[in-house]
């Protein structure tokens, strides 16, 4: 019963929920449906307003699309622009850059060598006016710190125009007034340009020919026979005056003579060790020579004498004759009269000790002489590459178109070769002569050894028949 009960309760339950759901359905339903109405008013208010927007948005786009073609256009125009001046500015770089390297070439290369050559062609009487220009012109050159190329160039210009001033001045001869030395002093006077060469005449009447410079002035060499004819010349303007055709060569060798010790200096450094050896080789070759020739070598009288005595069984007697012979020869006769009593083998081993003995003292120092022989023309090739190195260095800086400038450099390296050659040779004809001496005593002994030893056995053969 009780179960029945609680099932019927149970249904009753569920009867009023299910009545109860149904009323939740419909109610849900009806709010759904209110709701869709609300949005779908909306929906077409909202599609009312976007049908009233839409010329409006549509036009505003085409608006919109056309600028953005117009700016598309114009960035490709700009492009292509940018392009175009890009190669412009490449090419004007490369213009820039080539104009720059041709400036370079020509303040560098092409001014500086026309300023140094024009600093060598100028004559010495005018080497005070110019120099100190050239100088500064060049002195850009040198310091480390950058200089604008303005400058330099407009310096540079200065020089090219004071070059080109002194073409139209001294054309056709012209005359200044400057100092020189005149016999190692100091003078005053008056210079006439001539072509390539240079005339003095000073207040004192000496008049001459302009032969380089001491102390940075011109050197005058006097002509006394051509004085009045120079002086005339310079102070009127007009004579007749003396011309070296050989551009000062015949000038040159007439008044440039060098001494032994000029010349000395002149081979640079290698002058010292080339004569030093020298002097070395020759007291070596004077000590030789009275030593070699102060042996003396045993005539075949003295043996067949020693030899005699021997015979004769007077040993004191040889010995004593032996000893008169005196030096190395003396010597050895001495040992062979000592031994001779002994056998051939060893008489032969004690005069060939002697020999040997004596060869080394004969032969000594001699090799220093033969060294000296060799090294010298060595020495000498050195200073003549040292000399070449300088006269390279020269050329880089003065250029080729002064020979004085260079011929310092060109001294060292033929003087040099010179004196290796002067040194050499007769050095090397003293070590054969002295060889050929020592060997010669050398020879002497040996002869007289063999003689010895000859007549020591044919003693020794008589006394055998007659015993």
């Amino acid at each position: 019963m009780k179960l029945f009960a609680t099932l019927f309760i149970a249904m009753g339950t569920l009867g009023l929920a299910a009545q109860s759901a149904t009323q939740s359905f419909a109610q849900a339903a009806a709010e759904a449906e209110q709701r869709l109405e609300q949005s779908l008013d909306e929906l077409d208010s909202i599609q009312q307003e976007i049908n009233e927007q839409r010329p409006k948005l549509g036009a505003r786009l085409d608006d919109v699309e056309s600028r953005a073609l117009r700016l598309r256009d114009e960035a490709s125009n700009v492009a292509r622009v940018k392009a175009g001046f890009d190669v412009e500015v490449s090419q004007l770089e490369n213009e820039k850059e080539s104009v720059i390297d041709n400036n370079s070439y020509i303040q560098s290369t092409l001014l500086n060598e026309y300023i140094r050559r024009f600093e060598l062609t100028i004559d010495p009487s005018e080497k005070p006016m110019y120099t100190e220009d050239i100088r500064e012109a060049l002195s850009f050159l040198e310091v480390d710190e950058d200089v604008d190329d303005a400058t330099i160039f407009s310096s540079q210009l200065e020089v090219v125009e004071m070059a080109l001033k002194r073409v139209e001045r001294v054309t056709g001869g012209d005359t200044f007034s400057g100092p020189a030395i005149v016999d190692g002093s100091l003078r005053d006077g008056m210079f006439a340009l001539v072509g390539p060469s240079s005339y003095f005449t000073d207040n004192e009447g000496s008049a001459g020919v302009t032969n380089g410079m001491i102390e940075n002035r011109a050197n005058i060499y006097i002509l006394p026979t051509y004085a009045s004819a120079i002086t005339t010349t310079i102070n009127s303007g007009s004579g007749i005056i003396p011309i070296d055709t050989t551009d000062g060569e015949a000038l040159e060798g007439i008044t440039h003579t060098i001494t032994l010790t000029e010349e000395w200096a002149l081979g640079g450094f290698v002058m010292y060790p080339i004569l030093g050896l020298f002097s070395l080789s020759i007291l070596i070759a004077l000590f030789k020579t009275f030593e070699l020739f102060r042996v003396k070598a045993a005539r075949a009288k003295d043996i067949d004498v020693i030899l005699d005595h021997i015979s004769n069984e007077k040993n004191d007697a040889a010995l004593a004759h032996a000893k008169s012979v005196g030096g190395p020869v003396g010597e050895m006769l001495c040992a062979a009269v000592e031994n001779a009593s002994e056998d051939r083998e060893v008489i032969e081993e004690v005069l060939y000790e002697k020999i040997i003995k004596t060869q080394p003292k004969l032969e000594r120092m001699l090799a220093f002489i033969a060294v000296v022989a060799a090294t010298a023309p060595l020495l000498g090739l050195l200073g003549t590459v040292t000399g070449m190195i300088k006269t390279f260095k020269l050329i880089t800086i003065v250029g080729t178109g002064d020979a004085r400038n260079l011929s310092s450099g060109i001294s060292e390296a033929l003087i040099t070769t010179k004196w290796g050659l002067i040194v050499a040779i007769p050095t090397l004809i003293m070590h054969a002569l002295l060889n050929r001496k020592a060997k010669g005593v050398v020879g002497s002994m040996e002869q007289s050894a063999v003689g010895f030893i000859n007549g020591i056995i044919e003693i020794r053969a008589r006394e055998n028949k007659q015993g």
